[in-house]
């Protein structure tokens, strides 16, 4: 979780209210209203972070299931045509001619992994929770955004928080202003107190410039994660819940407690141990390139070759031959019959039909030597999981740490808060002795803006305390899996 700035995540538990303040956005004038769950749930909707995290595991589900469909045939088939011309073996009658011919043929050829040691059903069993630590991935990244959010809101409240100050501020500079003048016209101060209180002023209305400047920033940055198009700080606007005074009560849990619910529920060690068990899987697959792979083959296959014919039945008939003569007496030959035939033609259906061979076997593959690259892969996955093992416990000491600042912090703001109460109390009882004695002559400027900047002071410590403490607050409950509400 990422570290914000004291004074910033002070007063995010202003804004955390708002959750249960309203649930719809409303418009006012030509401003629409956004509250803090509708900023939210715009966000997580339209996100382009979280939409990228979803794309991932989407990916991750194919991989499941291609990881699945390994364990299917494999089939493939082939057909070819084509010229010959000169010397070449005769696919279909197995002979070796020189002359020119067509010929072709077709196959289709299948095999069945039976045993590759057992790499399938770890692959299936490691992308499994590959998918798992994706999806937690995409809940991470929605945590991610919800803070991101609320940190935006947070800040254009804080800043119009300033702003609500800044602006008494000035009326109250102005108020001292007018009764130092009506006093310096009845002689009873001198020119300089007036002077003193112009230069105030003049400070005091650029201190709400600035404020003023600060909420745009802010309500832009905000706009921007919300993915607001058509949206600008003129036509943009926050509900502004109540948020009361921080309960003086002793935090009834421990931190202890809030780690012991946060390391089940949160994404972050769930996911770290996911992936633990992920790099386990690879080990297992790794090993089993050690161990022999069998499979079961087999094929279909046919020819075709334009040099083919048949025999013409009805021509059969035989015919005489002379093979030699009668000791060597050319008048006295020896006669032999033969059979003849005519040839026909060989359509090429037909052969197709007729030259159908099959076939079906075992293969068997043994690993003898592969230049160390299973027992090199097995290393590198052993080396995976002690890096997803460190992985783990930093992701859990990061959580702990968090924990255990966010309850330090909560308790120290609970502390500071009464005691900037009381601060604030005795500030402004010396604000308002002190406006009296500069009215009466009795302090001059320098004395009176000592009291001024020490009541503004304690006026911004009490905010940062209260603020602060709710923020801390909830993000404990946030950890403990309850939901944010005032």
């Amino acid at each position: 979780m990422r570290s914000f700035s004291s004074t910033v995540l002070a007063t995010l538990g202003l804004v955390i209210g708002s959750y249960s303040y309203a649930q719809a956005q409303t418009a006012v004038g030509s401003e629409t209203v956004w509250t803090l769950q509708q900023s939210v749930d715009h966000a997580v909707k339209n996100n382009l972070q979280i939409r990228q995290a979803g794309l991932a595991v989407e990916q991750t589900a194919v991989d499941v299931k291609q990881a699945r469909m390994q364990q299917l045939p494999n089939i493939t088939g082939s057909a070819s045509h084509g010229f010959n011309n000169g010397f070449f073996l005769d696919p279909a009658r197995n002979e070796l001619q020189n002359t020119q011919s067509w010929t072709g043929g077709a196959n289709i050829n299948g095999s069945v992994n039976l045993f590759s040691g057992l790499q399938n059903t770890n692959t299936i069993k490691r992308n499994k929770l590959d998918l798992q630590a994706s999806q937690l991935d995409q809940q991470k990244a929605q945590n991610d955004v919800v803070l991101n959010v609320v940190l935006a809101f947070m800040q254009v409240l804080f800043n119009q928080e300033l702003l609500k100050t800044n602006e008494e501020r000035v009326k109250l500079t102005q108020s001292q202003l007018e009764r130092t003048q009506k006093l310096f016209k009845a002689g009873s101060v001198p020119e300089s107190n007036v002077l003193d209180l112009n230069a105030q002023v003049a400070s005091d209305e650029l201190n709400i410039i600035t404020a003023q400047n600060n909420i745009e920033l802010a309500e832009l940055r905000l706009i921007q994660l919300l993915n607001l198009q058509n949206a600008t700080p003129a036509n943009f606007a926050i509900a502004i819940p109540a948020i009361p005074d921080p309960d003086q009560s002793v935090i009834n849990f421990s931190p202890q407690e809030v780690y012991q619910t946060a390391e089940q529920v949160m994404p972050d060690i769930k996911r770290a141990n996911i992936r633990l068990e992920s790099a386990m899987r690879s080990v297992e697959i790794a090993r089993g390139g050690y161990l022999p792979s069998l499979s079961l083959v087999g094929s279909i296959s046919t020819r075709y070759s334009s040099r083919s014919s048949l025999i013409d039945l009805s021509s059969v008939r035989m015919e005489s031959q002379t093979i030699g003569f009668v000791g060597g007496n050319t008048n006295q030959p020896v006669t032999a019959f033969f059979p003849a035939y005519n040839q026909a033609d060989y359509p090429y259906i037909d052969q197709f039909k007729d030259n159908v061979g099959q076939y079906i076997g075992l293969n068997l593959s043994v690993p003898i030597l592969n230049g160390f690259r299973v027992r090199n892969n097995v290393q590198l996955s052993r080396i995976g999981v002690q890096n997803a093992q460190l992985n783990s416990d930093i992701a859990k000491n990061d959580l702990q740490q968090t924990i255990m600042q966010a309850y330090t912090d909560a308790v120290g703001a609970q502390r500071r808060f009464v005691s900037a109460k009381r601060q604030l109390e005795a500030f402004e009882q010396a604000y308002k002795n002190a406006e009296i004695r500069l009215n009466n002559g009795l302090i001059n400027n320098v004395d009176f803006n000592v009291a001024r900047n020490n009541l503004v002071k304690a006026q911004s410590d009490i905010i940062q305390a209260k603020y602060d403490y709710t923020f801390k607050l909830k993000i404990l409950e946030f950890y403990q899996g309850k939901t944010i509400t005032l």
